[in-house]
This record gives C-alpha cells, sequence and structure tokens, in this order.
C-alpha cells in the first residue's frame, strides 16, 4: 500500500460548520465584523425610538397646553383712557383708566395699581408705581369676567404749577399713566404663580381749552409686559 502523500486536513466540528484550521481566524473576524455591525444598528434604532419618543411627549404637551393657552384670561390696557380734568395749573390732572379681560375665562383675585406722575421725559424711565411690588397682595381682589372692562379713575398727587405745564408742553416733561395687575388664570397645576401685566402711557398734548391741556395717550418706550 502506497502512503498517501496529502497531509490530512485539520478541522473543527461547530456543529453543522466544518472550519478548516487556516480558515478559522477568517471567519472569526468575520463575525465580530458582523456582531459590530449589529450592534451599531442596534444603536441607532434606540437612538431613533428616543427621539420619536421625545417627540411624541412634546405633542402630547402640546396638544394639553394650546387649548389652556387659547382660553385662559387675558388683562391689559383698554386703549380708551378718559381724561376727566386736563392738565391745568392750580389743580389736578384727572384721568379714568381700563383695563380689559380679552382671554376667554374669568381673571380671579385681580388686583390693580396704576399712578398718574409726571416725570422726566423719555429716555427717562417712567416713574416707579411703589405699589406694584410685594404691597400689590395686599390690595382687595376682583374679578374680571371675559370682555369685561375694569376701569378706575386716578390723578396726579400734587397740584399742578405753571411751570410744570410750560414744561409738559416744551416736552421736558412728561404725564405718565402706568401701573400693572396682577391675576390667577384658575388652572393651579399649570401656572402656580399669578400672572402679571405691566402697563405704561404717555400724555401727548393736543388742545387746550377750560379742562385744561388735553390730549391723547399713547405707549411708553419701556414698561408693557404680559405673561
Amino acid at each position: 500500500m502506497v502512503a498517501s502523500s496529502k497531509t490530512p486536513d485539520r478541522r473543527y466540528d461547530h456543529g453543522e460548520w466544518v472550519i478548516l484550521e487556516g480558515e478559522e481566524p477568517a471567519v472569526r473576524a468575520g463575525g465580530e465584523h458582523e456582531t459590530g455591525r449589529r450592534r451599531a444598528g442596534t444603536g441607532l434604532l434606540t437612538a431613533f425610538a428616543g427621539l420619536a419618543a421625545i417627540f411624541l411627549g412634546v405633542m402630547a404637551f402640546a396638544s394639553v397646553t394650546i387649548p389652556i393657552l387659547a382660553q385662559r384670561p387675558w388683562v391689559g390696557m383698554s386703549g380708551r383712557e378718559e381724561i376727566l380734568e386736563g392738565l391745568s395749573a392750580g389743580r389736578a390732572m384727572k384721568v379714568r383708566v381700563a383695563l380689559v379681560n380679552s382671554g376667554k375665562t374669568p381673571a380671579l383675585q385681580l388686583r390693580v395699581a396704576a399712578r398718574l406722575q409726571i416725570g422726566n421725559s423719555p429716555p427717562a424711565p417712567a416713574p416707579a408705581v411703589t405699589e406694584c411690588g410685594p404691597a400689590l397682595a395686599a390690595l382687595p381682589p376682583s374679578i374680571l369676567f371675559p370682555e369685561a372692562t375694569y376701569s378706575r379713575t386716578i390723578a396726579t398727587q400734587p397740584q399742578i404749577d405753571d411751570q410744570t405745564v410750560a414744561a409738559v408742553l416744551r416736552n421736558e416733561k412728561t404725564v405718565y399713566l402706568s401701573g400693572c395687575a396682577s391675576y390667577d388664570d384658575g388652572i393651579w397645576w399649570w401656572h402656580l404663580s399669578p400672572r402679571h401685566t405691566e402697563f405704561c402711557k404717555m400724555f401727548v398734548p393736543q388742545s387746550a381749552g377750560n379742562y385744561g391741556v388735553l390730549g391723547d395717550f399713547e405707549d411708553c418706550p419701556a414698561g408693557n409686559t404680559a405673561n
């Protein structure tokens, strides 16, 4: 019998696969490469699932908050300020200020502070309204229903002299109608602190007569905010 010149192959039996000894590193490398691809694919799927969950959460939050914002009260100046006593020397100027609820639900625990004060013309800021600090919470509350108007008559504190009237007409001084309002929207779980509105108007002289200098009010350069 002549012995065979072939070197017997060395094989590894792994279940259904038979791997030649020289092929084993390549097979293992291919398996590791495939495992890496699978892990990368799993990571991308996980990241995509996370982004999808965030998107769905944002959409769910918006579906709840947008109707609330559409229904909540909004309190601000009505634009219908009425001058009862014009700017005149020897007496106080009087103005009726009006705020309106332009929202769709009542403004609860409404507190309003307003002042009619004379200060330097812009760019100087309007004089501060001291009641718009912590003292605002001590004012008596009221309720302002949708489309209803809250009005109050306010006056300058000291009597106005001729020099002040002349300074306002020369645009060296300005009569400021400013103040603030705080109120609750009745949705305790949505907004725990009261809503707050600040307003500021400047007197613009137009004409003079028996009731003093009359005119209109326009927005101040700053001091009008709402949340």
